[in-house]
């Protein structure tokens, strides 16, 4: 998606460097607007309907971020000092969803369209019950005033209604009556149930947080080019107000207007990529559940036909980058299209295992080296045994060096459990031996 404001919606996670940042540039900000007497005095009467303190500005976070916008809209970016990438907001870790979060949303959405259904005029000749219905008809007609629907029956009622309309409208159209407006399901666009497991994604999806927590998060890319995991502490303001205002603006013609594309997937695994990768291999992210950015490529394997770990490790081997280099495109960037092309050796149970137990270690791994933290005990115990087996039969140019083998450091784990991947590639691809396939 593109918010077309991000200083607006999204900010960084407290306790994180990049929101030491945000509250660093905030006095500087602060010291600048002071020193501008029509400034100062829009932001201090701003401040003062906020609950702030004029004589600590920035002491109220919360009273700070709530002045800022109305300041904008009076008072130019550049007057005020801001980029056009700068974010001012700091997201406060108790306001960050849960799994709780979402399945508080689902319970209210559920409930509300039950109520919504029930008391539809339009919808009012569904509920009829017809000796020609089918017996999943009478069921879902049977919960007209049933006292608890479940899951499973209420996806089973969103599906019979829908298909009702389409029956009943195409009906219509034959007798030349009007027809019911699709508004009469109280479904937003795309808004669809029809898995009790998935409802909770889908109803946060399309209709924005309303209990306790309201951010999520929002991934644009990774500008320091990580493979394996991004630290980037990014999150968006999903509210029920600011996805209602996403979802009713989408694709207007105007500029400054937010888009919303393959938001089904919103709030599932997925892998991404850095878009130029020159002279080295790609760089592939697992992208946890999120909201993700319009720029940002991204592919999301199908669990039961390439787990999405075991397709990870494959997109980090040497061997996916030397077939983009050789055969398909020479270039430094990696686009979409350039996967597509690149053909994949489907494994079997054993080997997409395998591939998914070295993803799991390298995230591991990747997680320490962010945090500057030594290997536990078990990741040394784990990573050793590889480097065992890489020394014992690998072929000899993804045997590991001296240093790595100490696994003294993170890093040192992540490059044999790399050697490993590769090795792994090879043996898929049946050319193990064959390399190395280093060139890029």
């Amino acid at each position: 998606m593109r918010t077309a404001n991000n200083a607006r919606f999204l900010g960084y996670l407290e306790g994180t460097p990049q929101a030491k940042s945000v509250f660093d540039r905030r006095e500087r900000w602060i010291n600048r607007w002071m020193s501008d007497a029509r400034i100062r005095s829009v932001f201090l009467n701003l401040l003062k309907q906020n609950g702030g303190d004029s004589n600590k500005p920035t002491k109220n976070s919360a009273a700070w971020e709530a002045c800022v916008e109305p300041l904008r809209a009076q008072v130019t970016s550049e007057q005020l000092g801001f980029n056009k990438s700068d974010l001012y907001r700091v997201v406060p870790k108790a306001l960050v969803a849960d799994d709780s979060d979402f399945q508080f949303t689902w319970r209210q959405r559920k409930v509300e369209l039950l109520n919504h259904w029930r008391t539809e005029k339009a919808l009012a000749d569904f509920w009829t019950i017809e000796l020609k219905d089918s017996a999943v008809r009478k069921r879902a007609r049977k919960l007209h005033k049933a006292t608890n629907v479940s899951d499973e029956d209420f996806c089973l009622l969103c599906q019979e209604l829908q298909s009702w309309v389409a029956e009943e409208n195409a009906s219509r159209k034959r007798q030349r009556k009007p027809t019911i407006p699709w508004e009469a399901l109280g479904l937003r666009s795309a808004e669809n149930y029809t898995d009790p497991e998935d409802a909770q994604r889908i109803a946060t999806i399309y209709n924005g947080l309303c209990g306790r927590g309201r951010f999520v998060s929002f991934r644009k890319g990774d500008p320091e080019g990580n493979r394996w995991l991004d630290n980037e502490p990014l999150y968006i303001d999903w509210t029920r107000e600011n996805v209602t205002w996403f979802f009713q603006n989408s694709g207007r013609p105007e500029s400054g207007m937010p888009v919303m594309r393959n938001a089904h997937l919103y709030f599932t695994n997925g892998v991404t990529w850095t878009a130029v990768a020159n002279h080295v291999a790609m760089k592939a992210r697992y992208q946890e559940p999120c909201v993700f950015d319009a720029d940002s490529m991204r592919l999301t394997p199908l669990p039961k036909v390439f787990p999405p770990l075991a397709f990870l490790a494959l997109l980090n081997s040497d061997l996916i980058s030397f077939i983009k280099m050789k055969f398909l495109k020479h270039t430094q960037k990696w686009e979409i299209g350039d996967l597509r092309q690149i053909p994949l050796v489907m494994p079997s149970k054993q080997q997409a295992a395998r591939l998914q137990e070295l993803a799991e270690l390298a995230l591991t791994a990747k997680r320490l080296e962010f945090a500057g933290q030594q290997p536990s005990h078990d990741l040394a115990n784990a990573v050793r045994k590889i480097g065992d087996q890489l020394d014992a039969n690998a072929p000899a140019y993804l045997r590991p060096p001296a240093q790595p083998t100490l696994l003294a450091t993170a890093t040192d784990c992540l490059e044999l459990i790399e050697l490993a991947v590769n090795w792994e590639a090879e043996k898929l691809y049946g050319i193990e031996g064959a390399g190395p396939f280093d060139e890029f």
